[in-house]
This record gives C-alpha cells, structure tokens and sequence, in this order.
C-alpha cells in the first residue's frame, strides 16, 4: 500500500475516533476520608483505675440442680472429738472429714505487650481480607468505566471486485484480477451515548467505592465487639476469683465453729459447694477470655495469633452519646444512604441515556482499491443509520423511569430503616449503663460491706448470726455480681452496635461536628 494510502487509512480512523484515552466518571456520593479509629477511645478506656476501686464482680450459676451428682456421697458424721481434744486434734479431724481449700487458678496470657484497641484497629484496617476484597471490588468496578467509555474498534480487510478468472480468449471477455484493494468499517456513536454508558458504569464504581468504608466499619464494629467480650472476660475472672476467696473465707470460719463443736457438720459443705462453683465460673470466664481472642484475632485478619495481654477496663464509664445527633449523621453519611443516593442519581443518568439510544449511530466503510483493467485506484465511501421506525427503545424508556422512582423510594426506606435499627442498641446501651452503674456503685458496695460485718459477727457471736443467714447474703452478692458482669457485657455490646450503626469513627468522639459532605 502506498504512503498516500496509508495517511488516508490512519485519517479515517482518527476521524471515525477509534482510540480514546479520557475517563468520565459521574459527580456522585462518596464517604469522606476516615480518620483512625478509636484514639480518642482508647485514652478513655485506659485510665487509670481510681484509689477506691469498686468491688469485683460475681458469677454465672450457683443454683444446684434438682438431680445433683454426688447424690450417692455418705451423710456429714459427727467429729466425735473428746471434749478435751487438743488444737492440733481437732485441726487433723476437720481435714479428715472435710474437702481442703483448693488455690483459686486466674491465669490469663499476658505474652508481650498489651495492645489499645485503636492499636486492634489500625492493625485490622490493614489486614483483614474483608478490606482487601472490597478494594479489589472497587478496583474490578474502575475498570467496567473505562470500558464503557472505550470506542467500537474498526473493521479492516481486503476485498476484490470485478475479477474475471480464465484463460484470455479473444472470443470472450478476457480475464483480469478485476479491483483489488482493502477496506475499514467503523461505527460512530453519536449522541454521547458512551459518556453516558460511563457515567452509568461510575455510580457502579462509586457505589464499590463506599463498600470499602462499608467493610472498613463492619470489621472496626468486629473488633471492638471481641474486645469489649474479652475485657468483660477479664473481668469476670477477676469476680468470680474474689467470690472465690470470699467462700473460702466463711468456709475456714464454718470449720472453725463445727470445730469446737458450735456449728452443724453439713454447714461447712455449703460454703465450700459456693466455693467451687466460683472457681468454675473463673474457668469459663478464662475459656470466654481466649474464645473472645480468638474472634479478635479473626476480625484482626489473623486467626493464628495467640492469646495476649490488653489494655483498658471494662468497669469504665461509656461515653454519653447524643443519639439523635448520631441517627441525623448516619441519615445523611452511611454508607447505605450514599448507595442509595447513587443509585438514585444513576437511573437518572440511565433514563437520559435510553433516551439517547434511538438517536442512530453512525455505520461508515471506507475502501480503497486497484482497478487493473483501468490501471486506476479507486476510492469508496458509505455512511448509514438504523432507522428507528418501530423499535424506539419504548420499553427500556419505561423501565428506567420505574427505576428512577424506586430509586427514590429505596432512599427512603433506607433512612428510616437507619431510625429503626438504631432503637434496639440505643436501648441496651442507656438501660444496661444505669443498670451496671446502679449495681456498681451502689448495690455491689452495700452488699459487700453488710457480707464482711455479717461473717465477723458470725465469727464473734455464732449464736446471734444464723448460719443461714451468712448463706443467703453470700448468695445475693454473688447473683448481684453475676447480674453486673451481664448488664456490663450488654452496655458495651449495646454502644458497639451502636456505633456500628452510626457508624462512628471514635466510640468517645470530642466534637460530632455537622454529617460529613459526600
């Protein structure tokens, strides 16, 4: 092909626009930049404990069941100790006839430095695999723009016209290689219906542009959920390894009174039965400790990390949210209201673009070609259109104005789904806050304070302190403290869910501040 050929092939396909570098993406919602988690919240939660710490917190179970095993043991005997039996006597036949003290086990794993949680979360953002699939997600999504904005590519060939194949023969029409040449089909879209196709394509990317900072507050909410689980765990230990020793101090007094003959042999069992039961309600505490780890360590992105130390307590105050302020930010800024905004804004730009699609693109094919019998180049053009006579794009018009109107309403329906969901959290958290407050500060104290002046007169004057009033306090307190441990575990839960739903960025935020712009 001649070099004049050449320039006129590469002038058709520049004309026909058959390459296109620019990318337009749609003027739609995005979440703001997000600053890092819980800073704020960590100082919070790791203040320092005050002088006059609050009692510990009591246990999980101590009714005994109907068909208790051991129902088989042999009756409580008598001591049958002369009256004068020596110290060292009647010490020898209480350990004889009755279970030792057996020491309270609390180990939980302290390996290595305790991590805050903003530290938990700035480790989770970067790790997670959820977080690294929706950034894949948004990626996959970016390149569905730039290929809707992309134009046909061309059509080349070769063609030959008017050859007569055979052997020269003057009594026929001698035969020739007729026209030869090539050719390039190219269709033009008109109507910037491809800037529209990709700004279609942009709500889509935009919309996995949000679903990052969706997955980003659904793993920072996992975290904070296993955290909190794991200092009420921690907690818990700390409870139930006080009415632990607590038992077993009525428990050595009880033996003392059945030792000098002033207390009924069974009475001791009792304490001791309580005694046990705490120990076990410090195991499970110990095993919720390592299973709340271990869902940490999955929010964390690694479910191989062992067990370690944390910083923070679970008794300190949670932080006094404005709640209406924080549902006005999420109806404006969640992730699921600026879904919902670019899906509204794109079945408007899809309706515009159906709109469009009647309007005929244009078909060109250039050729150029050889003529041999004439000894002449020759050079073609054709340009046509679809004729929109009966298909009008009737039925994709109307469905895109439906769209467009459920698209509103989905909008809607989004926000106050929003003011209903938030009616569950906002509830645990302000009930269980005055509930583990209350029990905190007031009730747990009390009862603490009347059990230790109770056991000491017990001690003193056993015949003016019944035995079975020094069982019932010792069960009160811990029923109280078991039902602190529970209010305390749903406060938390309760402001996780919370937050998760407002999806804040900070659980002790210093200012709110006005919703964030899209």
């Amino acid at each position: 092909m001649s070099r004049g050929r050449v320039r006129m092939v590469a002038g058709v396909l520049a004309l026909t626009g058959c390459h296109a570098d620019r990318v337009y993406l749609p003027a739609g919602a995005v979440p703001p930049a997000a600053p890092p988690a819980d800073v704020q919240t960590a100082g919070k939660l790791d203040a320092p404990r005050p002088a006059a710490a609050a009692t510990p917190v009591g246990p999980e179970r101590l009714a005994l069941p109907p068909a208790f095993p051991g129902a088989d043991a042999p009756p409580v005997k008598p001591l049958d100790l002369p009256k004068d039996a020596t110290p060292a006597q009647r010490a020898a036949a209480l350990k004889a006839n009755y279970p030792p003290v057996a020491p309270v086990s609390a180990a939980l794993p302290a390996e290595g430095r305790p991590l805050s949680l903003a530290e938990l979360q700035a480790f989770a953002l970067a790790t997670n695999p959820a977080i690294r699939r929706a950034r894949a997600d948004a990626d996959a999504a970016y390149g569905t723009v730039v290929q809707q904005g992309l134009h046909p590519n061309p059509t080349v060939g070769y063609q030959a016209d008017q050859v007569q194949p055979g052997p020269r023969d003057i009594r026929r029409t001698p035969a020739n290689s007729g026209q030869q040449g090539g050719f390039v089909n190219q269709l033009i879209k008109t109507a910037g219906k491809l800037r529209l196709q990709q700004l279609v394509a942009g709500f889509d990317y935009l919309n996995a542009v949000v679903a990052v900072r969706r997955a980003e507050v659904d793993v920072t909410a996992a975290v904070r959920s296993a955290y909190f689980g794991a200092l009420v765990a921690r907690q818990g230990v700390e409870v139930y390894a006080a009415l632990a020793a607590l038992a077993d101090e009525a428990y050595r007094l009880q033996l003392k009174q059945v030792g000098v003959g002033e207390a009924a042999g069974y009475e001791p069992l009792q304490l001791h039965a309580q005694g046990v039961i705490a120990r076990n309600a410090v195991a499970q505490a110990e095993a919720q400790y390592r299973a709340s780890w271990r869902q940490l360590a999955a929010a964390l992105g690694r479910p191989d990390l062992p067990p370690g130390a944390l910083l923070g307590r679970a008794d300190v105050p949670p932080p006094l949210l404005d709640v209406d302020a924080v549902l006005a930010r999420a109806r404006e800024g969640h992730t699921d209201v600026l879904a919902a905004r670019n899906s509204q804004a794109q079945a408007l730009t899809h309706l515009d673009l159906q709109r469009r699609v009647p309007i005929p693109d244009l078909q060109t094919n250039t050729y150029q070609q050889y003529d041999n019998a004439a000894g002449a180049y020759q050079f073609g053009l054709q340009l046509g259109i679809q004729l929109p006579i009966s298909d009008r794009n009737q039925g994709n018009i109307r469905q895109a104005q439906a769209q467009i109107v459920r698209a509103a309403e989905n909008l809607l329906t989004v926000q106050n789904d929003l003011s209903a969901r938030l009616a569950d959290p906002r509830n645990r958290l302000e009930a269980n806050r005055v509930v583990a407050a209350a029990l905190r500060d007031q009730a747990i104290p009390d009862l603490t304070r009347a059990y230790r002046a109770q056991l000491r007169a017990y001690d003193v004057l056993p015949d003016k302190v019944q035995f079975s009033d020094l069982v019932q306090s010792q069960l009160l307190l811990s029923t109280t403290l078991q039902a602190y441990l529970q209010a305390l575990a749903a406060q938390w839960q309760g402001l996780v869910d919370l937050a998760q739903i407002g999806q804040l960025d900070d659980l002790y935020p210093a200012d709110p501040g006005p919703p964030p712009a899209p």
